[in-house]
């Protein structure tokens, strides 16, 4: 196991024989093993480890166990305590994704001029649970794996599986904290590591590797055509935050889009759209418009479209756009007058579910005070919201049509009356106010 650790360091990041490299270490095998290879290997190195707070007295004994693992190796230990479930509410994302994002912000605060590199315990069976994951969330990306390399990120263990892992702890007599949550079939990634993995490893036991091999190959090829692609759009004007492509080489565009994540049938449509036509994807937008197709990245207040199920899931604190916002119930006497940044309706009016969305094409609102109903898209006009930051504004919608635009304007619908005894409270910050959280 040593050799071929340090065979695959030599080929792959010789950069960390003689630099220093920050390991993430959670305490389990695959990050354990990672940590003893650069100890026994002789590479410098720190950790970097987070302790969640998710699994109570667990979660602590794996903090326990790693400090103790970085007093015998003789290095410091950098640990972090984030509040993941206030963080995952705040941005309105699943606790998994808030983890991820406070992981590797974490992994970047580290990082100085002496220690750049930061190493992972991804490993080959791992890169098949990823192939399978995304082919259920019918990604592109599937069958490119995990990349040995992303940015400054380096992931050592992709020449092992997790089987050969565990094996060389049992033969040294190193020990290793197992997570429980990892025995729960709740996640998709457990679901295929308990269900599916198993019977691939049984009916092809070189499954790990040999994909190993085709994704790297992939892999590869992806970045040959990324560097194409990049070649033929910087032939086509830049409008903001994206580029404006003629639709005469449609095969081109086609596979441009098709490079960027998105699939081919929606590619075919986009080709085939109206004018004001948009297609979400991948954290892209394509939006087709008069002087052709607009194609760029979604800013970073992206709407992450959410359902609120019934009062049930009340109050809730979420992102959306670029804005914070805060739904709850109170009774009717509890109601002040509305004001620019809270609304007030009849919660018995409401018609669950509720949600925050994209706007739609053509979709109109009756504002508050006004008879008749009005484009949304001329609202924002009006408001002189620039077309570049007009899908930075939510909809706050229920069944029976749009309750209003933070930040723009409320609907006449469900309106407080004399008699409301329950009153839907809906308040909203600028989002940067809290970038601090």
């Amino acid at each position: 196991m040593l050799n071929r650790f340090e065979s695959f360091i030599h080929e792959n990041a010789p950069e960390i024989i003689e630099g220093k490299t920050l390991l993430a270490v959670s305490g389990g095998a695959d990050s354990v093993a990672m940590g003893h290879l650069f100890f026994r290997s002789g590479y410098r190195f720190e950790v970097a480890h987070l302790n969640y707070g998710l699994r109570g007295d667990e979660s602590d004994g794996d903090e326990h166990f790693v400090r103790k693992l970085c007093k015998d190796w003789g290095v410091p230990m950098h640990a972090a305590h984030p509040e993941t479930l206030i963080e995952a509410q705040l941005n309105a994302e699943s606790v998994q994704m808030a983890a991820r994002r406070l992981r590797y912000h974490h992994f970047q605060q580290l990082v100085n001029a002496e220690m750049t590199t930061v190493c992972t315990a991804h490993q080959r069976t791992d890169n098949l649970e990823h192939l399978f994951i995304y082919l259920l969330r019918n990604s592109p990306a599937a069958w490119q794996g995990i990349p040995l390399w992303r940015d400054n990120i380096f992931r050592p263990m992709m020449f092992a599986d997790a089987a050969e892992i565990r094996r060389w702890l049992v033969s040294e007599r190193l020990d290793w904290r197992e997570d429980s949550s990892n025995r729960k079939t709740d996640y998709l990634r457990n679901k295929v590591r308990h269900w599916i993995l198993p019977l691939i490893q049984s009916e092809f036991p070189d499954a790990e590797e040999e994909f190993a091999d085709l994704s790297r190959s992939l892999s590869n090829l992806r970045q040959a055509e990324n560097s194409r692609n990049r070649v033929w759009a910087s032939g086509f004007p830049t409008v903001g935050d994206g580029r404006m492509f003629d639709n005469e080489d449609k095969l081109s565009l086609h596979m441009y889009l098709k490079n960027l994540g998105m699939n081919s049938t929606e590619a075919d449509k986009l080709l085939r759209a109206s004018t004001g036509s948009r297609f979400y994807f991948h954290g892209w937008m394509a939006e087709v418009r008069n002087a052709g197709i607009w194609v760029g990245k979604l800013s970073r207040h992206e709407i992450e479209e959410t359902d609120i199920a019934s009062e049930a899931e009340l109050p809730v604190c979420m992102h959306a756009g670029k804005f914070l916002l805060t739904i709850h119930l109170c009774k009717g006497s509890d109601a002040l007058i509305p004001s620019e940044k809270v609304w007030y309706f009849d919660a018995d009016a409401i018609l669950y579910p509720l949600s925050l969305r994209h706007r739609r094409k053509g979709e109109r609102i009756q504002p508050f005070g006004m008879q008749g109903s009005k484009k949304i898209s001329d609202l924002l006009t009006d408001a002189h919201i620039p077309a570049s930051e007009k899908d930075s504004y939510p909809i706050l919608a229920h069944s029976d049509g749009v309750l209003g635009v933070p930040g723009i304007r409320r609907a006449a619908a469900a309106p407080v009356q004399e008699n409301t005894q329950r009153v839907l409270c809906v308040q909203w910050e600028i989002a940067e106010n809290h970038a601090e959280l």
